[in-house]
């Protein structure tokens, strides 16, 4: 009887404990995060974290621009985990939006997951489970059925503010990740479920685009005023503050490689994004006040390709088609790269793999990938030869100006290439445009196309391309006297990005339009002589025999 007496009142003592101890968790995230998840923060991001859960000034609502590899997507996850295990979970939810379900699922409840194994291993059992469906769900103690702790959803726009109608506790956490890209519906659906005192609404998101709901809350004194509002650079990180977040120099060096942007990137974008001035100075252009300094762009920074439509194009999910048209950008000189594009019926990606090319006895002289560089044009042209024919490639359009010439050159007439199965054609973008009154030359029709095809949503882009993405966010254009659209010239691009765009370039040449060419289109079968070819103004091009054009 006394011992039973005494595991009664020992494990009475126990529930008394872990209650107070969640009750100190409830109102200190900051220790919730050191003591549940083993985490510590930057001086910037605990600044953040705290006032995100402990508002000391009445305001339940935050908004953080950023800079890249920041870790701001990560606090987002952290305070949602805390929010849904340190409180009752009948009373508590959070619900995460971003620019697509892809988002969602990759960063925020990767994340979550990464919270929940962490704490189930650590015995500090948190409730319920994550399914596929992004979820967190638990099993209501009263055994009236399951209920959401967390979900996340990205609802069509033409559902948005109805979407999270009902979906409310007493507790309601909202979480953006990506908010620059999200409509101003979303934010409206937002402030619907978070009416009450104890909820909270946060949106963390790059500055890359003026005009946007995210942008106004920055700008609009009024919002302003009822926004808590963060701004994150590069510069405020530990890796170039020299910041001691962790004791353990083992912990430390894990925080400082674990994806946080690093020195070299940082110094590397100094040189790269910055313009020099009359006075001798380096001016920032728009892409390094986002990226670096977490900064919105000028109002006269004109960016050409809208970020919404690169968000949709890497959020696409196409089937690649059976007909592959392939774009490579030449780069003979310098850092330029040699860039081999494939377009499957809008589903582009560099060519990833790894297939030898030979020389004209037949032997393998090396082995080649979608990306090179330092490359002779005999050379380049027998790297895109093995890679068009390991591939089935139907098209092989190729960069026609200056050097390139040679590489087309040496591919319609070399009898060592003679096997080939596909189209080849060489494309010179300074010739005239089609308009001269809309374009002032074939490039810059090119790019207008391929802004084009984005926004109509017809592309499927590599979600990990960090480098094709900078690319056409760093693309500028003008107007001529005569009205007609003027891209950057690559010379100025290369100034201000580090070298020149050559991912983007194939990517152009992959996806542009060659039906104003006339005669034969894909799909039709023609007969030819390998070594006849055309020349137009605008493309040169030949044909092997029956072959699908």
């Amino acid at each position: 009887m006394v011992s039973f007496i005494g595991n009664v009142i020992d494990e009475a003592m126990r529930e008394i404990s872990a209650r107070s101890q969640k009750r100190i968790y409830q109102n200190d995230f900051l220790a919730w995060k050191s003591d549940i998840l083993g985490k510590e923060y930057y001086e910037k991001m605990e600044e953040i974290g705290q006032m995100i859960a402990h508002p000391d000034n009445g305001k339940t609502r935050t908004a953080i621009k950023s800079a890249n590899g920041t870790g701001k997507s990560f606090i987002l996850s952290d305070i949602g985990t805390w929010w849904v295990t340190a409180f009752e979970p009948d009373e508590s939810l959070a619900i995460f939006s971003a620019n697509g379900r892809d988002q969602i699922e990759r960063v925020i409840f990767t994340y979550l997951k990464n919270n929940y194994g962490y704490m189930k291993s650590h015995n500090h059992e948190p409730v319920g489970w994550i399914n596929e469906s992004l979820e967190w769900k638990f099993t209501k103690p009263d055994g009236s059925g399951n209920e959401a702790l967390a979900f996340g959803k990205r609802p069509a726009d033409t559902d948005i503010v109805s979407s999270f109608q009902g979906t409310r506790k007493r507790r309601t956490f909202v979480g953006f990740d990506e908010m620059g890209g999200l409509p101003e519906d979303l934010f409206t659906a937002a402030e619907a479920v978070t009416t009450g005192g104890d909820s909270r609404f946060v949106g963390i998101g790059n500055p890359d685009r003026r005009a946007t709901p995210f942008h106004r809350l920055f700008t609009n004194k009024r919002l302003a005023d009822e926004w808590n509002l963060y701004t994150i650079s590069a510069y405020d990180l530990p890796t170039m503050t020299g910041e001691i977040v962790y004791q353990d120099p083992v912990l430390q060096e894990r925080m400082l490689t674990s994806g946080m942007t690093t020195r070299s990137w940082i110094e590397h974008k100094e040189r790269a994004w910055r313009s020099e001035e009359s006075d001798g100075g380096l001016k920032p252009n728009g892409l390094f006040k986002a990226k670096v300094l977490g900064e919105f762009p000028e109002e006269d920074d004109s960016t050409f390709f809208p970020e919404s439509d690169i968000i949709r194009a890497v959020e696409r999910d196409i089937e690649p088609s059976d007909y592959i048209v392939c774009g490579v950008d030449l780069g003979f000189a310098g850092e330029d790269e040699s860039v081999f594009m494939v377009n499957r019926g809008g589903h582009c990606r560099i060519f990833d793999g790894d297939v030898a090319f030979h020389n004209d006895e037949g032997t393998v002289i090396g082995r080649t990938g979608g990306v090179w560089t330092k490359s002779l044009p005999m050379e380049t042209a027998r790297r895109i030869h093995a890679i068009a024919m390991s591939i089935g490639a139907d098209e092989v359009r190729v960069d026609g100006s200056g050097a390139g010439i040679g590489v087309y050159d040496n591919l319609v007439e070399m009898r060592e290439f003679s096997d080939r199965t596909y189209s080849i054609y060489a494309i010179r973008g300074g010739t005239a445009s089609s308009d001269i009154n809309q374009w002032n030359k074939l490039r810059d029709e090119q790019h207008d196309q391929l802004r084009k095809t984005l926004h109509t949503g017809m592309l499927d882009l590599d979600p990990n391309d960090a480098v094709l993405r900078d690319e056409l966010l760093i693309i500028t254009y003008d107007f001529t006297d005569r009205g007609a659209i003027k891209i950057t010239p690559k010379k100025e691009l290369k100034n201000e990005f580090g070298g020149s765009p050559d991912r983007l370039d194939a990517l152009i040449y992959a996806t542009c339009d060659l039906s104003f060419l006339g005669g034969p289109q894909a799909g039709d079968i023609v007969t030819a002589n390998e070594n006849d070819y055309i020349e137009d103004g605008h493309f040169f091009y030949a044909e092997t025999a029956a072959i699908g054009w």
